[in-house]
C-alpha cells in the first residue's frame, strides 16, 4: 500500500514509513494530539518544506517538538499555529514562496494571541530562542515535561519531594 503525505507530498509504502524510526515517532506524536492542535501543526510543518524537496521525518519531528514547546497554553498554541499558517499562505499567494527557517514568527504570533485572550502563561523558556537544533539535553527535558503533564503525580503516590511527607526528619 502506497501512501502520499497531503502536506509534503512524499510518497512511500506504509511498510517503509513504519520502518523509519522518526516517521513512527512523528505518527505517535501526532496521534497523541487533539485534532484541534494536530491539524494546524501538520499544516505549519508544511511551511518549512521547500518547493523542490520533501521534509525529512527527522526534521519534521524536531520541528514539531519545537513548535509544541513554544507556548504552555494549548488554546494559545492552537490559535497561533492556525494564524501563522494562514498568514504564511497569504504571503505565498502574494509571491513570497520561501520556506520558514525557524519558529520566530510563531513565537511572535503566540505572544500576540496570548495578549489578546489575556492569558498569563508566558512562552516557554525551554524553547530555543536562536535558530538551531535542540540539544539532546533539551529534548530529554521536553520529553520529561510532557510525561509529567500527561501523568501528573497524585497526592497519594507518596513522592518524597511532596511537602509534608517527611516532616519528622
Amino acid at each position: 500500500m502506497r501512501l502520499r503525505c497531503p502536506v509534503c507530498h512524499a510518497e512511500a509504502s506504509l511498510e517503509a514509513w513504519a520502518e523509519d524510526g522518526a516517521a513512527r515517532e512523528m505518527m505517535g506524536l501526532l496521534s497523541g494530539l487533539d485534532a484541534d492542535v494536530g491539524r494546524p501543526l501538520v499544516a505549519y510543518l508544511g511551511l518549512f518544506r521547500s518547493r523542490s524537496r520533501a521534509l525529512s521525518w527527522e526534521r519534521a519531528l524536531r520541528l514539531a517538538r519545537e513548535a509544541l514547546a513554544v507556548h504552555d497554553d494549548g488554546a494559545v498554541l492552537t490559535a497561533a499555529l492556525a494564524e501563522t499558517v494562514e498568514a504564511m499562505r497569504a504571503k505565498r499567494e502574494a509571491g513570497d514562496i520561501r520556506p520558514l527557517e525557524n519558529h520566530n514568527y510563531l513565537r511572535r504570533v503566540a505572544e500576540s494571541v496570548a495578549a489578546r485572550i489575556g492569558t498569563a502563561s508566558a512562552t516557554r523558556s525551554a524553547a530555543p530562542r536562536i535558530v538551531g537544533r535542540l540539544s539532546a539535553t533539551e529534548e530529554a527535558i521536553l520529553a520529561i515535561r510532557s510525561v509529567g503533564q500527561k501523568y501528573p503525580a497524585r497526592p497519594d503516590d507518596h513522592h518524597p519531594n511532596q511537602i509534608g511527607l517527611h516532616d519528622d526528619e
